[in-house]
């Protein structure tokens, strides 16, 4: 090939690659995806390559287990943390910590020996100590040992797949629903926008979805956090470039309200990133990564002092939160039991739905809900209703098509609250 020519053939491969890079730093890993594919055409066994796609696959919910054959390729050429040159075309092998994340997607995919087989391969390199989080390496290796004692032991499960006039072939996520199950709002992702629905159940059928993101205000940035025991508040969290803070929107005169911001000392300059209200009104209970937590994001819980006013949250305390994430809080019974999301306690890997039961003004240690309402992926929003041995979660259907909602039945033993 003329040296001009090999030049033009650089540079093309050279411009995936910035293409790449912006997208992916952006947070669409789809699209980076694309440009990082066409590099491997260019180098098919460049570790470097193939370690961004791995890293794409592991950030797109339902592919994750599509990353391993490119992290298995990554791996065969590594060089130290502090070596690696990630943001270089000419790079061309991986960091150590491709290990790290082979891990990750073996334990997703619930090939939990190869998974510690790369976690051990990772923490036994001359690279590894005092370069890397050994707490959040531990908890993984950790996970991966519980997984199979609560796959061991199954909950007894009836698991329906909502009609057809609530899930398409579009992915529906984020349900949230009234106490009594016949009022429901979810997310449809359409092709541009994140959009919200209402639907209204009357016995077992489902009303005609209707898209409420024009009434809330929304331009695709809102998602459904909880429902109110009446079905007539909707508290919504809106992600930005710059975080999430908590809103709400009334249903009245057959239509919801636009959405405005919670007032009083709830939001903060910090992300506030989920909120379930209580049976009473009088209670949310918040996720944040505010000040003064026990690490990454914790559940607070803030007490109404009037209409859309809230008081200073309080933070639930080292019971509940961890030095991990806490996600998804969901209220039953005017705070008698707590369920929500943590990549702490007693988890199987990722996110994991726990359960807490009060006890007077302190909590019991949280009880990990089991398999398979929990995997060894990220389960992240489930919204428990009536003594919580009823859920609503979206996920994604065994033959790999978009998410769908799901309404479970937990028929084994839940403590009564």
């Amino acid at each position: 090939m003329p040296l001009s020519a090999q030049e033009d053939k650089v540079s093309e491969y050279k411009e995936y690659f910035d293409e790449g890079e912006f997208f992916f730093n952006r947070g669409d890993y789809q699209e980076a995806l694309y440009y990082y594919l066409r590099l491997v055409d260019y180098q098919p066994e460049n570790s470097h390559y193939n370690f961004k796609i791995g890293e794409s696959y592991l950030n797109i919910p339902g592919q994750e287990a599509k990353a391993i054959p490119y992290f298995e390729k990554a791996v065969k050429n590594i060089t130290e943390k502090n070596k690696y040159k990630k943001r270089s075309f000419e790079e061309t092998n991986a960091p150590l910590h491709a290990y790290f994340y082979l891990g990750n997607a073996y334990r997703i995919d619930n090939q939990l020996d190869k998974a510690l087989e790369a976690y051990n391969t990772f923490v036994l390199s001359p690279f590894y100590a005092g370069n890397y989080n050994v707490t959040i390496v531990e908890n993984e290796i950790k996970s991966c040992e519980r997984a199979k004692i609560i796959e061991d032991n199954p909950l007894k499960l009836e698991e329906t797949l909502l009609a057809e006039v609530i899930n398409t072939s579009a992915s529906e996520l984020y349900p949230v629903l009234s106490g009594s199950e016949n009022k429901m709002v979810f997310v449809r992702r359409l092709k541009f926008y994140d959009a919200l629905y209402y639907s209204k159940r009357d016995g077992e059928t489902w009303s005609d979805p209707v898209n409420i993101t024009p009434d809330i205000g929304s331009d695709g940035e809102f998602y459904p956090a909880s429902l109110s025991n009446s079905g007539n508040e909707l508290y919504l969290i809106r992600k930005t470039d710059q975080g999430s803070d908590i809103y709400v929107s009334y249903f009245e005169n057959e239509k919801w309200t636009k959405a405005e911001k919670l007032a009083g000392k709830i939001n903060s300059t910090a992300d506030e990133t989920g909120a379930g209200i209580s049976e009473n009104g009088q209670l949310l209970y918040i996720a944040s990564n505010r000040k003064g937590g026990s690490g990454g994001y914790d559940i607070y819980v803030s007490k109404r002092i009037k209409d859309n006013t809230w008081g200073k949250p309080k933070n639930l305390g080292k019971t509940i939160n961890t030095p991990f994430d806490e996600a998804s809080p969901v209220v039953l019974k005017n705070g008698a039991a707590l369920f929500f999301s943590s990549k702490g306690h007693y988890n199987m890997g990722g996110y994991d739905i726990f359960y807490a039961i009060a006890d007077g003004k302190k909590w019991n240690t949280p009880v990990n809900l089991g398999s398979p309402v929990n995997n060894t992926g990220d389960n992240i929003f489930y919204y428990p209703v009536g003594n919580g041995n009823t859920g609503y979660l979206s996920k994604f259907p065994a033959d790999e098509g978009n998410e769908n909602i799901f309404r479970l039945i937990i028929n084994s033993n839940l403590p009564e609250f």
